[in-house]
């Protein structure tokens, strides 16, 4: 089964673009704009991959990491465009897997997810 990614982004043309490009690297991928979203995108099938903006219209894409770990484990990755040293590191100690700034290449993204994916290989 392939990799299940969810891009949560306000911007609509940068989640979609974002959604063909990991598809395009063998993943599902769905796009939500808002948390609200995101909540119902992960009810209806938990991904392996959450790629999660920082601000959102509905609430903190970083308030949210513990809450879509709750559920079980899953790489998250904070794509924002806010380039802080303590934000990242704040990111990394809720949870996340990884903080980058945007614009990041589909390559960068790639090499976190393949490294997220690896790992769970390996512990499993």
């Amino acid at each position: 089964m392939q990799p299940y990614a969810v891009i949560v982004d306000d911007n609509l043309e940068s989640s979609e673009t974002l959604a063909i490009l990991l598809e395009l690297e063998g993943y599902t991928a769905a796009t939500a704009a808002t948390l609200a979203e995101a909540r119902a995108c992960i009810a209806a099938r938990r991904p392996d991959a959450l790629i999660l903006d920082r601000a959102l219209p509905d609430g903190q894409g970083m308030d949210f990491v513990s809450e879509a770990l709750s559920g079980g484990p899953m790489t998250i990755v904070m794509l924002t465009g806010t380039s802080d040293p303590g934000d990242a590191a704040e990111a990394i100690r809720r949870g996340a897997s990884a903080y980058l700034v945007k614009p990041a290449t589909i390559q960068q993204l790639k090499a976190v997810l393949d490294e997220a994916q690896q790992g769970v290989r390996q512990a499993a």
